[in-house]
């Protein structure tokens, strides 16, 4: 099991991850910068997502046995969050919004299921994609 203090830091980092998308949600209610916001907001949404492919591909290679299934599917938050970027050329900021805020959760439903053994993780994931997924809701209704 992960000592105390990683797991502290691990926290303290996670909880310092909400902060750009805080400032960019206040950009957006405050009208400051608001289009240049959503469109930050958007692109860390997608990155987040891809990092969080990215720890499940680290516990993939951290398995003895062979880890190509979970290998695949940790492809998946990425892919889907480059394909949305691309994507953002013919789709608005608010179906961005939309689908990465389903993206989201959908992959927390994915490390309920599959990420059991770190109870600490799953507690800390379920309270940071509550509030990203709370933040995404605020900017699709100032969107509409």
């Amino acid at each position: 099991m992960m000592q105390e203090r990683a797991i502290s830091s691990a926290q303290r980092l996670g909880y310092a991850g909400l902060l750009p998308f805080l400032v960019f949600t206040m950009g957006g209610l405050l009208d400051v910068y608001a289009d240049h916001s959503l469109r930050l907001f958007v692109i860390y949404s997608a990155l987040i997502l891809s990092f969080l492919g990215g720890v499940h591909w680290g516990l993939a290679m951290a398995r003895d046995d062979s880890p190509t299934r979970e290998l695949r599917w940790s492809m998946l938050p990425t892919i889907v969050g480059l394909a949305l970027l691309f994507a953002g050329v013919w789709i608005t900021p608010l179906t961005m919004l939309i689908v990465l805020a389903f993206a989201h959760l959908f992959w927390l439903n994915f490390e309920k299921r599959h990420v059991r053994k770190h109870l600490w993780y799953i507690e800390l994931r379920s309270r940071l994609t509550f509030t990203v997924v709370a933040l995404h809701v605020i900017l699709i209704i100032i969107s509409l």
